[in-house]
């Protein structure tokens, strides 16, 4: 009757370890991938923030000058005259 329990017991137990093995394949493998795709946002995170400080730069300088140096935005008319 004894052996009869730890049989069954050591099956049940194989049984459980062969699913929990395959549980834990299956987290690692969407981990894999949502690591992919979490690097692949933060890139693009990046590049966007790039972009964006970039224009901000752009920005500022345009204020600056309109502001600090007193500079304005040449007339169509004044385009003309310019030659390289």
């Amino acid at each position: 009757m004894i052996n009869f329990i730890l049989i069954i017991s050591i099956i049940a137990l194989s049984i459980l370890s062969i699913h929990w093995h395959h549980e834990m394949y299956l987290l690692h493998r969407e981990e894999k991938t949502l690591k992919a795709e979490n690097e692949k946002i933060n890139a693009l995170n990046r590049q966007l923030l790039m972009e964006y400080s970039e224009i901000q730069s752009g920005v500022n300088v345009y204020q600056k000058s309109k502001e600090e140096l007193m500079m304005f935005v040449p007339l169509e008319s004044e385009w003309e005259d310019v030659s390289i």
